[in-house]
């Protein structure tokens, strides 16, 4: 919570500042770092071998926080919105709770009432969910074809480092309360993933529509940055998952063949001399 509703909006701030963002697009960058609660992380966090559970109760918490910690946010650090213009989507969010809410429901009765069609459903869902995710993402290029159009530098650095930031934040903090690895990691995802859905609806529903396009580019653009970091990181992630236990299988490889050497001497009835001074000890 606190790299979510705290650190993170900070560090946009000082993006803004840093990079002399313009009004339009430094509000977009505020509106989405002050929106948390994405349900893409509960799929990265099962590609990254997180604790799932902790992954939702977050995105639910975070999800029920934002309603007062997001116009919070947004007053202390937005010197050029009005903060009474700004429409809250109060429904949005409350149906976001509720898609995240009802999944886990009926996830808990299937894992109580059949543990072993839970691990199936859970595999298929997380592939099921990225694959959705990147057609959705394609489907939105084609849509909007012009958004990357005249997009300064200063964006697009942004657009890069908040993601990297968020996962960062997350992950030292889990370190500095010495968690296991599994929840550092978990943490990390929910403080990198931001909810691009609400940030959307709320420039939809407080900007006119002449600087609707400009509020917008940062969310858009955040949502492939973020996809493109989380794919990036779970790779890198299984790539070392699998090079440690190829790592493991060679050192414990001449261990097996030892000890079946051994069952091969005792069981033919045979004395090996290069085994006898090791068994007697045992």
């Amino acid at each position: 919570m606190c790299s979510q509703f705290v650190l993170l909006p900070l560090s946009a701030f000082c993006l803004i500042k840093v990079l002399k963002l313009g009004i339009l697009h430094a509000t977009g960058l505020l509106l989405l770092a002050c929106s948390p609660g994405g349900v893409t992380s509960n799929i990265f966090t099962y590609f990254c071998d997180g604790d799932i559970s902790l992954s939702i109760a977050m995105t639910t918490c975070s999800t029920l926080v934002a309603l007062g910690m997001m116009p919070l946010n947004l007053y202390m650090y937005g010197q050029n919105l009005n903060q009474e213009d700004v429409v809250i989507p109060y429904g949005k969010m409350a149906l976001s709770l509720v898609a995240v809410t009802c999944p886990v429901l009926v996830g808990m009765l299937v894992h109580w009432k059949w543990p072993k069609l839970a691990g199936y459903l859970t595999k298929i869902g997380s592939y099921a969910g990225l694959l959705i995710i990147v057609v959705c993402q394609t489907m939105e290029f084609f849509i909007f074809p012009n958004i990357f159009a005249n997009v300064p530098w200063q964006l697009y650095f942004a657009v890069v480092i908040l993601p990297c930031l968020g996962f960062s934040l997350g992950y030292v903090l889990g370190w500095i309360c010495r968690q296991k690895p599994q929840v550092r990691r978990t943490i990390s995802i929910e403080s990198g993933v931001q909810n691009v859905g609400t940030a959307l609806t709320v420039a939809s529903l407080s900007f006119p529509f002449e600087n609707l396009e400009k509020v917008l580019l940062f969310p858009w653009l955040y949502a492939f940055s973020m996809t493109g970091v989380c794919i990036i990181i779970s790779a890198l992630y299984q790539l070392y998952v699998r090079q440690c236990n190829m790592s493991k299988s060679v050192e414990t490889l001449p261990v097996e063949r030892e000890v079946s050497a051994v069952r091969y001497a005792e069981e033919g009835g045979k004395s090996n001399s290069a085994y006898v001074g090791d068994s007697t000890k045992m």
